[in-house]
């Protein structure tokens, strides 16, 4: 696998409403990305939903979501 196809976080929310907003936002900017939910690991300990997307494409994705961004992001503690 080659960078090019690497899957890598580019952040983790709460819920899985706002990780679909920011994957939608990047989809509208011509970025593809995807959520990873992890059912029952959410429903036990509130695991966060990952928002991912390919490596080559992280730093304009970081830019998209900081201009458009209305979600609060799980803070890293």
């Amino acid at each position: 696998m080659d960078k090019d196809d690497k899957i890598v976080v580019l952040e983790k929310y709460s819920n899985a409403v706002d990780a679909n907003i920011v994957k939608g936002a990047l989809e509208a900017s011509g970025i593809p990305a995807g959520v990873i939910v992890d059912s029952t690991a959410n429903a036990i300990w509130m695991a966060p939903v990952r928002v991912v997307v390919f490596e080559r494409d992280l730093e304009l994705a970081k830019k998209v979501i900081s201009e458009t961004d209305e979600t609060e992001p799980e803070s890293e503690e």
